[in-house]
């Protein structure tokens, strides 16, 4: 599948290298938060609460806009994750993914990854949050899992990484960051 989905990865690359998306865009900052377990490696997605936006609902990665007072976009993922799902994460242990241009919100994505040792202890906000799904990450390594979904964007048709999970789907921005951290292996992630 990785020829089916290069054309939606370029496209995000070319739009990362036009200064007016980047410049125009706000900007905000995701964290895949994989937990090392002795019995299976997990990785923690929340579900959205519905609301009336772009992301309604969705499956996603704890994360969140860039505030002013952000110094960075590490210290707004580490924000967003303190506020979302009440865990710190250290700055240092961020790694970076490439980032993404979500055009239906004009939002400038860069998405983190990190590993933990040790077990959560998640405080949801109830606001935000529906819930917390702590999920395999064998589920997004086995090749059956992965599926593919066709997007227009800008007139053109292009395939798309999806996954499902208890019934839940999980595409878009957070989809292409599961797709770049279990099979393209960006950001030489070992567990």
């Amino acid at each position: 599948m990785k020829e089916m989905f290069e054309p939606i990865f370029n496209l995000h690359q070319s739009f990362m290298q036009m200064e007016s998306v980047k410049d125009n865009a706000r900007h905000a900052a995701v964290v895949a938060i994989i937990h090392k377990n002795v019995d299976q490696n997990t990785i923690v997605l929340i579900k959205r609460n519905v609301y009336d936006g772009a992301h309604s609902g969705q499956m996603a990665f704890p994360g969140g806009k860039q505030e002013l007072s952000d110094q960075d976009l590490k210290v707004t993922a580490i924000r967003e994750v303190k506020e979302e799902i009440g865990i710190d994460v250290p700055y240092e242990a961020l790694t970076a993914l490439e980032p993404v241009w979500v055009m239906v919100s004009n939002y400038w994505v860069q998405p983190y990854f990190v590993v933990l040792e040790e077990k959560q202890n998640y405080v949801l906000d109830k606001r935000e949050i529906n819930r917390i799904f702590e999920i395999p990450v064998s589920h997004f390594q086995d090749n059956s899992q992965l599926k593919a979904h066709q997007l227009t964007i800008q007139n053109e048709t292009y395939w798309a990484p999806q996954f499902e999970f208890e019934g839940e789907v999980i595409w878009g921005a957070t989809a292409l960051f599961l797709y770049q951290l279990f099979h393209l292996k960006i950001g030489e992630l070992t567990l």
